[in-house]
């Protein structure tokens, strides 16, 4: 979730999550949503996990055909 603070002066309708949001001057909230506002201060963004690289299978051999014999 991404925290926000109001910088702005003025009482503001901001339109999220197909809700209309009033945001008060120096109000803090939370948004599942990124918003772009020069308005709104960004104080935390959501940590991304990067993934990592897929494990390589590993492949079982017979262990008589590694000692060379065959019957």
């Amino acid at each position: 979730m991404y925290k926000y603070k109001s910088k702005c002066r003025w009482n503001m309708l901001i339109h999220l999550e197909n809700e209309i949001i009033e945001i008060r001057p120096g109000e803090l909230f939370e948004s599942k949503t990124f918003v772009n506002s020069r308005y709104l201060q960004v104080l935390s963004s959501p940590i991304v996990k990067k993934k990592g690289r897929p494990k390589k299978k590993v492949v079982k051999e017979n262990k008589e055909e590694l000692n060379g014999s065959s019957s």
